[in-house]
């Protein structure tokens, strides 16, 4: 699905089976963030076929954070596209997060991560998205913002009318509470979130971290 030029959004609507929402960034260094499951990736293909996108364009793939519903389908890509998470992520990973992928039946990706990110500016060509730390649903997890479009990437921090879970190993409320309102700050006019659907409109999106904040975090 185009939501503006260069800019493609695959979302998850199956209410069988658990997935992520899916982006596409073209440009000089086109980028996909949160793949989703391996053997559900042939969503995302059909729809960049749709839109005639081509998959090997891709040259780097970023997780949001490291459950298997978001990275796992990075095994999908050669070793010439890049691989992208948080720092602290990827050290999550290596302990908590490899043992949730045991307990689901997942396959962690055997590739290794190239790309090990802090808070700061990702420089892709022409584009430059901000790369926030918004832990609490996982230890490391981030979003990307891209300002000149005001679209933020909210991975599983925040959702329509709801955040991410934090009963899950290395979740945390209290910090979970810290990122979300981190993000309320922004300027967005484009709330992507990694399952359900997207919010349009800054009052809109306004209103929805209002009511999260009351809600869940009062």
């Amino acid at each position: 699905m185009k939501v503006f030029e260069d800019f493609f959004v695959y979302p998850w609507v199956s209410s069988t089976e658990n997935n992520t929402n899916t982006i596409f960034m073209d440009g000089e260094v086109p980028l996909l963030v949160d793949p989703g499951h391996a053997h559900l990736f042939n969503h995302v293909l059909e729809g960049m076929a749709r839109d005639g996108v081509t998959p090997g364009k891709v040259k780097l793939v970023i997780g949001t954070h490291a459950h298997p519903d978001h990275i796992e389908a990075m095994e999908q890509f050669d070793g010439n596209v890049l691989r992208g998470i948080g720092k602290a992520e990827y050290e999550y990973l290596q302990g908590e997060g490899n043992e949730m992928f045991l307990m689901t039946g997942c396959q962690v990706p055997r590739k290794p991560f190239t790309l090990l990110l802090s808070e700061g500016s990702l420089i892709l060509g022409k584009k430059e998205l901000q790369v926030l730390l918004t832990p609490g649903h996982s230890p490391g997890g981030i979003c990307l913002y891209w300002e000149e479009k005001k679209v933020l990437l909210s991975g599983d921090t925040v959702f329509y009318m709801g955040v991410g879970r934090t009963d899950l190993a290395g979740g945390d409320m209290g910090m979970l509470a810290q990122s979300v309102e981190k993000l309320s700050r922004l300027d967005i006019e484009y709330l992507i979130p990694g399952h359900g659907e997207m919010l349009k409109g800054e009052k809109a999106i306004q209103k929805n971290f209002e009511v999260i904040m009351r809600e869940f975090f009062a």
